[in-house]
């Protein structure tokens, strides 16, 4: 059953006036075109192309970060850009991850704190619950319970992006958005991530739309694949066999990572 579907998404961005023609004749920029996509109940999608290719703009759309231009995006087939469907809604439903962990943890609160914002925001009501909820996500992703007195700044690139997360599985969301999540982490730290990623996914059932231009942990993690151009998708698939991709640009990415 599908969870999220794009429907003929695009989202443009007015240019500045100039006297340049091409401005003149081109008033805006296209950055994401006509895009369908969806997303079924606990499967994990990726979304490949290369800086510039509309991936995070489409992400932040789905966030409602972004007004749509055009199309509609639907979750569990309600519109999530309608009025029916509040942002609260949204965001207990669906987390964003991004690459920059330091930016999305306050450098002055200690990791219990910053897990402990969602739960209360989310979970009032279960205040005597709060404490195993600290420790079941720690477990999930990998830390132990002494990492909850600690701040960003005593922890490694890794375990940030872990406790970032945890932050986001702590609203028990139905879908996580990682954009670009592990691409400024070691190769080492980026194979533990998406092995844990794994884990979480079979345990919590949760859906992952893992935006990225990494096909290596694409293919680990990923049962389809979406490939971005120059905002649009060009081509999904689930094989990674080169003879059954049709797009030059599919099979230039695949040749590649075919080369590492």
């Amino acid at each position: 059953m599908s969870l999220l579907e794009l429907c003929y998404v695009s989202k443009e961005y007015p240019l500045r006036a100039s006297r340049k023609t091409w401005y003149r004749t081109n008033p805006s920029f296209k950055a994401v075109k006509q895009v369908n996509l969806t997303l079924n109940k606990g499967e994990c999608v990726a979304v490949v192309g290369e800086s510039g290719s509309g991936k995070s703009t489409l992400a932040k759309l789905i966030m409602k970060l972004e007004t749509l231009s055009a199309g509609k995006i639907l979750l569990d087939g309600q519109a999530i850009h309608g009025k029916k469907m509040t942002d609260l809604a949204i965001y207990k439903r669906i987390q964003l991850v991004l690459q920059d962990s330091s930016t999305s943890l306050h450098p002055k609160m200690r990791v219990e704190e910053i897990l402990k914002e969602p739960i209360t925001n989310f979970f009032p009501e279960q205040k005597v619950e709060w404490e195993k909820m600290f420790f079941k996500l720690l477990k999930l992703v990998g830390l132990d319970h002494s990492y909850l007195s600690r701040y960003p700044h005593q922890l490694s690139g890794g375990q940030k992006q872990r406790v970032c997360i945890a932050k986001a599985l702590a609203v028990q969301p139905d879908l996580i958005i990682f954009d670009e999540s592990i691409a400024s982490l070691d190769r080492d730290s980026q194979e533990s991530i998406v092995n844990m990623l794994k884990h979480i996914q079979k345990k919590e059932q949760v859906s992952y739309l893992f935006i990225t231009h990494d096909l290596q942990s694409a293919q680990t993690l990923c049962d389809r694949v979406a490939v971005m151009y120059q905002g649009e998708i060009v081509e999904t698939f689930r094989n990674w066999d080169l003879r059954q991709l049709k797009h030059p640009y599919t099979r230039s990415l695949v040749h590649t990572l075919g080369e590492k």
